[in-house]
């Protein structure tokens, strides 16, 4: 079995910095569940996980203006336990207004001060990411103690990513005598102790500065996850599998480009990208030849490629288990033990379970 390393997006890794310990559940069931307010994607669960939240959307008449109601946006929270002792979010893009930096409205600037709102957007000044993602712990997390920073980490992978989707933007604003989008992605991992116990988390975003255009900048995928202290090595294989099984709807992303036009084609562009962004950034680091030290860098997870046996499509996913098995309908569980088969079991054996060898090479 050959295990490649693979860079991926997110912070998971950064969860323990370190490699895999002997902690790992031998054997993990996972469910595939659907966005419970529109359907729009569908992802793995770990049994007896639970979910809240979903797709929501903004009312202009209640927000001031239509600023963030253009999409629909989605905040969205898995967690092991009532308390989310280990959790995952998918977190709200929100655009802020920045009067300041455009040169048609930079006079009306005093008009709308730092707190205010401007067309349905709160009026804040655009920072860096890392400090964007600083700002961000902190409104999540107002009652916790020992807060250390372990690590802030660019990503210029991701910005790079989401220059080229918005790549017919910003040649709009060249034409029309204006600078181009720009890109900010970093990643941030803190420990911090939250009733008596230890926690670490780590956080990611990329910020888009459209101020010099549309007085507006905006945080673009941002995703949270958390474990205690002294088991985040054990649950990073996990939480690696959760992020890596979004699956968009087909039906859901159709209507978004139906109802936004070109708008919609760039949501739908995105959303595929999300979907490989763990294989563009390694291959751009393969390109690079970028030196990796497994000890401080943010997105190192270990991978393998597998087939579907019901689909014959090539899978990427995590190589911290032995054995992958699958069901028709998506359903995972990944185990260490040699001898497990799911359809012996009577609590599983309801669906059939097929494993999913890995691709040759």
């Amino acid at each position: 079995m050959r295990s490649a390393d693979r860079m991926g997006l997110l912070l998971v890794a950064l969860l323990s910095g370190l490699a895999l310990g002997e902690g790992v559940p031998a054997t993990v069931r996972f469910e595939r569940k659907w966005e419970p307010k529109e359907r729009a994607f569908s992802f793995l669960l770990p049994a007896g996980w639970s979910f809240e939240g979903g797709m929501f959307h903004v009312d202009p008449t209640q927000a001031g203006g239509p600023g963030n109601s253009l999409e629909g946006k989605c905040d969205l929270l898995l967690k092991k336990d009532a308390a989310g002792t280990v959790s995952l979010r998918w977190l709200p893009t929100w655009n802020y207004a920045e009067l300041s930096k455009n040169p048609q409205m930079a006079m009306a600037a005093s008009m709308f001060p730092v707190g205010s709102r401007y067309q349905g957007m709160e009026v804040r000044p655009m920072p860096d990411c890392a400090t964007f993602l600083q700002g961000l712990f902190s409104q999540m997390h107002r009652e916790v103690s020992d807060v250390n920073i372990v690590q802030t980490e660019p990503i210029p992978e991701l910005a790079q990513i989401f220059e080229q989707l918005y790549q017919p933007v910003s040649d709009q604003m060249r034409m029309m005598g204006g600078p181009p989008l720009r890109f900010d992605a970093s990643g941030l991992v803190l420990d911090y102790t939250e009733g008596g116990r230890r926690y670490r988390e780590a956080l990611v975003s990329c910020l888009v500065d459209a101020r010099a255009a549309a007085a507006m900048w905006s945080n673009l995928y941002t995703l949270d996850m958390r474990a205690p202290a002294d088991e985040a090595q054990d649950w990073k294989p996990i939480l690696d599998i959760i992020r890596q099984s979004v699956q968009f709807s087909p039906d859901w992303v159709a209507a978004v480009v139906r109802a936004a036009g070109q708008r919609g084609k760039t949501v739908e562009e995105t959303m595929k990208a999300i979907q490989s962004i763990d294989q563009q950034i390694y291959a751009s680091r393969t390109r690079t030849n970028a030196k990796i030290q497994h000890e401080n860098y943010l997105m190192l997870t270990g991978q393998e490629e597998y087939v579907n046996p019901f689909t014959g499509r090539t899978e990427q996913d995590t190589s911290a288990y032995k054995r992958r098995w699958t069901t028709a309908d998506g359903n995972m569980i990944y185990t260490n033990q040699e001898n497990f088969n799911p359809n012996a079991v009577t609590e599983l054996n309801h669906q059939t379970w097929k494993q999913t060898p890995i691709r040759p090479r």
